[in-house]
């Protein structure tokens, strides 16, 4: 188990590549740029992106690949093979894992599950996703439950509070809602997740990236 000393970012603006911590030891793969509190747990295989913020409590373990401008919030918890895009947000006590194999152990898999988060998506506080798929854009609401092979489409929402079912497909631009989940809204435009949200996702990620960077940016002397 390693864990990120703090000393990464103060020595890349110093000019010097660190020969010791997490960025150096075999699997791991850390942007210098990438801020991540010096409580985050990191083991296995990670990758992180240029300007990534992670905060503090957060646990990364097994095969995970976090992409550029993305926020993690505290106490997220990220285990098994995961993808993560760019400018995503997952925040505080979220937890992510890979899924299911195939086939084994009763598992009625036909492949094994994928967890893969794509750009610009928004889980919230709270929630719980296993071997989910969400395609660029898409959100889980607060204390919202993603069983077993679910699949958020493009600018798709699963609302506060819901929970689907195992191989559950939300449709792009739909807003899913309730216990198991059924699609109350499609079409949705931008004016419909502001509403829903109290902000627009795609325009609040980008927004906070761009803050964050140049707050790193900052410490780095750049």
């Amino acid at each position: 188990m390693t864990r990120r000393t703090g000393l990464l970012g103060a020595m890349a603006a110093a000019g010097a590549r660190p020969q010791t911590g997490p960025a150096s030891r075999p699997g791991m793969e850390i942007d210098p740029t990438a801020d991540i509190h010096p409580s985050v747990i990191l083991e296995g295989k990670v990758k992180v992106g240029a300007y990534t913020k992670i905060d503090a409590g957060t646990i990364l373990t097994g095969n995970v690949t976090i992409g550029h401008h993305t926020l993690i919030r505290c106490n997220v918890t990220i285990r098994g093979t995961n993808i993560i895009g760019n400018y995503t947000h997952i925040y505080d006590n979220v937890n992510i894992e890979g899924g299911r194999p195939a086939k084994v152990g009763g598992s009625k898999a036909e492949v094994p599950d994928r967890s893969i988060i794509g750009d610009g998506c928004w889980i919230n506080h709270g929630a719980t996703m296993h071997g989910t798929q969400i395609a660029d854009g898409g959100a889980v609401g607060i204390n919202g439950a993603c069983d077993y092979n679910t699949r958020i489409g493009k600018g798709a929402i699963l609302a506060n509070g819901s929970a689907t079912r195992v191989d559950q497909v939300i449709p792009d631009d739909c807003l899913a809602e309730g216990v198991p989940a059924v699609i109350k809204k499609r079409n949705l435009t931008d004016k419909d997740r502001q509403d829903y949200f109290g902000v627009l996702p795609a325009a609040w990620t980008r927004y906070e990236a761009a803050r964050i960077e140049e707050s790193i940016r900052k410490k780095m002397g750049r």
